[in-house]
């Protein structure tokens, strides 16, 4: 076999008989000699049937039924270890990625140009058609995060190639929908190549994008933590005088308003800018180690700026999880603070101390 797909599926009756359409189409357009491989999580609305049917049309047809809802990402591994070729990509089943990309792809890969080729919506020519601001926002702030650990544009996309050698014998155990960025950071793959796509959001069946899957990122990078080493001894000491710059903020908004009889907004207000200038001093000299006086204005005004975001992203996140996803709002709190601390380091580090 060329090129071995695998697609993950559960309750997508009305997408997946035309999604295998338009890949059979492509590989016989192509001359790519490829196999499909669906991974169905026991779909009650017998998703698993309608490909045990298209097996006859489809000879290089593969279809595993797992019982339950097991997860994207270990539908994709257990697709990998059912593949006949030495080159495997991912897709959705829902017909949001783009088929006529696959040959695009593939050539990446017959001309020795990448280990890994991504199609991504965030570089120039790439694009998401059908998602509201919710959507978007969600999806950016997840690909900020990664940001941390990796320079990809698009590490949250679910359509991309491999080959088989870089991902043989790792220790692949993402949770939920995202594996992409597990493959990336604990894979062989020395070139990354990343295509522009349009994403187009699903036409039939729901989306299974929820709370849990949200939680389950976070989870992940919590775990990738250890891959960044020295950026990961700098995020505990950002974390940390963050800490500091709360304890600051108090205290400054307490004596200004009980002593100095300054009304409570004014004084959060002077508390912040007193907090996030302690917090760039000592992030400056300890955190990321920078001489006191050099360029001092201009990255004070940086990291004004991103403290500034971080805390619009951490009333953003505590709005929608409480308004939106119905979570009790001091729980809410404490993963958009999370959320912000990670999104506040990440730019700083890239942009305000960057060496």
């Amino acid at each position: 076999m060329d090129l071995s797909i695998v697609v993950p599926t559960f309750n997508e009756k009305e997408n997946i008989q035309k999604l295998l359409e338009k890949i059979y189409d492509e590989f016989q357009k192509n001359d790519i000699d490829g196999e499909v491989i669906v991974v169905d999580d026991g779909s009650p609305d017998g998703t698993g049937r309608i490909v045990e049917g298209l097996k006859s049309r489809y000879t290089a047809l593969q279809i595993i039924h797992r019982t339950g809802k097991l997860g994207l990402s270990s539908a994709v591994l257990a697709g990998f270890s059912n593949a006949n070729s030495e080159i495997l990509a991912v897709m959705d089943a829902d017909l949001s990625h783009p088929p006529e990309k696959i040959n695009e792809m593939y050539k990446i890969f017959r001309s020795r140009e990448a280990d890994l080729v991504i199609g991504s919506r965030y570089i120039k020519g790439g694009n998401i058609k059908g998602w509201g601001i919710y959507r978007k926002a969600l999806s950016r702030g997840a690909t900020l995060l990664a940001r941390a650990f990796t320079n990809v544009k698009d590490p949250m996309t679910g359509f991309f190639m491999v080959k088989k050698e870089c991902v043989k014998e790792k220790k692949l155990n993402p949770k939920g929908f995202k594996i992409l960025l597990e493959i990336i950071l604990k894979s062989d793959c020395k070139i990354i190549k990343e295509i522009p796509i349009t994403f187009i959001n699903r036409i039939e069946g729901k989306s299974k994008a929820g709370m849990g899957e949200i939680l389950y990122y976070l989870s992940n990078l919590v775990g990738y933590l250890p891959y960044l080493r020295k950026s990961f001894r700098e995020f505990i000491k950002f974390a940390f005088v963050g800490l500091i710059g709360t304890i600051v903020n108090l205290l400054v908004l307490y004596f200004l308003t009980e002593y100095g009889g300054i009304y409570y907004l004014f004084s959060a207000v002077l508390a912040f800018i007193v907090a996030a200038t302690s917090n760039f001093i000592l992030n400056k000299t300890w955190t990321f180690r920078e001489r006191i006086g050099y360029r001092i204005v201009n990255k004070y005004m940086k990291f004004f700026s991103i403290s500034v975001i971080a805390l619009l992203v951490n009333l953003f996140f505590l709005y929608v999880f409480t308004e939106f996803l119905g979570i009790y709002y001091i729980v809410s709190q404490i993963i958009a603070i999370g959320i912000s601390l990670v999104i506040n380091f990440i730019g700083n580090k890239k942009w305000t101390f960057r060496k």
